[in-house]
């Protein structure tokens, strides 16, 4: 049976939270969308969605502080998910638009796609890792996005063939980035959730 873990979707205006959030009850997970840092601190695993540009994001984290929280949760090792763009504002860095500091919790900084290509549509992930049990290179999960991850390959779990390989999910001890959407993914995105949600709350 699986482990009823209580899931925090947190709230700061730029993120896809209502189809995470009915994705996540859909396979049976507690779940509730908030930007108070009292409630979420009793929850088991934190998501930090995003759609949208980088530097608004991190002004609207800071503007109502929950970039502390964030970073605070995260350094005392409780369970992190970012999901998009939320997994780059997990970085040191992005030069979308101007160079911006992000929460630093990854190393690591965000950078366009060769060319300034768009990454659109359906693509499937290559391990380097074998964190997260369970998930098929067959597997194939939905993208959107035309900036990237660059940095240490320690950090790396997944990467995607897009002209060249990009890093697609990364992980520094139990915060975990992943540029695509599951959520929008259908079964292979269910997979991988169950996958994670167990890699980052078993003892």
């Amino acid at each position: 049976m699986r482990k009823k873990i209580k899931i925090g979707i947190i709230d700061y205006d730029l993120g896809n939270q209502d189809s995470l959030y009915y994705f996540l009850k859909s396979l049976r997970y507690k779940v509730l969308i908030s930007k108070d840092p009292k409630l979420l601190s009793s929850l088991d695993l934190i998501i930090l969605p995003g759609v949208g540009a980088f530097p608004k994001a991190i002004e609207s984290l800071e503007k109502s502080g929950m970039d502390k929280f964030i970073i605070n949760w995260s350094k005392s090792n409780k369970p992190l998910v970012g999901i998009c763009l939320g997994m780059q504002l997990l970085c040191s860095k992005s030069v979308e638009f101007v160079e911006t500091k992000g929460l630093n919790l990854i190393p690591g900084n965000i950078v366009p796609i060769a060319n300034d290509k768009w990454h659109i549509g359906w693509n499937n992930i290559s391990f380097l890792k074998s964190t997260i049990k369970n998930i098929s290179e067959n597997d194939e999960f939905y993208f959107n996005h035309s900036y990237k991850y660059t940095g240490n390959d320690d950090y790396v779990i997944t990467k995607t063939m897009f002209d060249n390989h990009f890093p697609s999910i990364i992980q520094k001890n139990k915060t975990i980035g992943i540029q695509f959407h599951p959520e929008k993914s259908q079964f292979s995105g269910k997979k991988l959730i169950h996958a994670i949600f167990k890699t980052l709350t078993d003892d």
